[in-house]
């Protein structure tokens, strides 16, 4: 089977999954977005042991499932900071003095991101006031997965087909100007057919900026992870979907672009 074919498959049997868990909401979505996260917690975790840290690993992803469990349940906040500070005055026994404080930051790092980011879906999905309800909010979260799924498959086939100026040479050789354009193309189309058929809420002002957000902002995040994989001297994070690398390498822009388009909506929209 080819790269391409994989590439396909995966997204085809993975997207009903997220969409489908979405729609239903509660604690149905925070366990696929925690899980998510976790998944791409622990491929950094691994990248960071090849640069030399040990980071601890079950430390890390009990605060990054917390993080998750608060956006759910914010009385959970008193929990989630109290095993933060349990790590935090442990840490000096717990994590070995070569490469301490490589290891210290990066444990805490890699619960925040991805999962802590990710987690901010869930508030979006359990958004409730007069002007958004469960079906409103499930669209929001329809609308900023979509933008930026077809950001990074536009970018990735453009700038295969026709690339040509490098984006970022040092950073990701791969990546090109045409194919940030095609995402951010992808983006717009994606974004205004939402628009115009199942976010009717959103005024237009709104709809550009998280288009935005989606389709530029959120290829900056691409750019992040491949700084992190070359740091180390990594290809792929994992090979855990086939075709796609791993859970952090496709998620990478959605880590940046969900709180972005969360805070958005919350501190410009006020529909949050």
């Amino acid at each position: 089977m080819s790269n391409n074919l994989r590439r396909i498959v995966t997204a085809l049997l993975a997207a009903p999954v997220v969409l489908g868990l979405a729609y239903l909401g509660g604690w149905w979505f925070a366990g696929l977005v925690a899980g998510i996260g976790v998944l791409g917690q622990r491929e950094l975790y691994r990248m960071a042991q090849q640069g030399g840290a040990w980071p601890q690993q079950a430390w890390g992803v009990l605060v990054g499932i917390l993080l998750v469990a608060t956006f759910l349940r914010p009385s959970l906040w008193p929990v989630g900071t109290a095993v933060l500070l349990l790590f935090v005055v442990a840490a000096p026994l717990l994590v070995p003095q070569e490469q301490f404080l490589f290891s210290f930051a990066v444990t805490l790092a890699g619960a925040v991101y991805p999962t802590g980011l990710l987690g901010s879906l869930i508030w979006l999905r359990e958004t409730q006031s007069a002007a958004v309800g469960d079906g409103e909010a499930f669209w929001l979260v329809l609308f900023v997965l979509l933008v930026v799924w077809a950001t990074d498959v536009a970018a990735y086939y453009v700038g295969k087909s026709v690339g040509q100026r490098p984006l970022a040479p040092t950073i990701s050789p791969n990546k090109t100007w045409e194919g940030t354009l095609g995402g951010l193309g992808a983006a717009l189309v994606v974004g205004v057919v939402l628009k115009l058929t199942v976010v009717d809420l959103l005024a237009w002002g709104h709809v550009a900026a998280l288009i935005g957000i989606g389709g530029g902002v959120s290829q900056l995040g691409d750019l992040l992870e491949s700084k992190l994989k070359r740091s180390v001297a990594v290809d792929d994070s994992s090979q855990l979907l086939p075709g796609h690398g791993g859970m952090l390498d496709r998620f990478d822009a959605m880590a940046v672009a969900a709180p972005l388009s969360v805070l958005y909506l919350h501190l410009v929209a006020g529909l949050v």
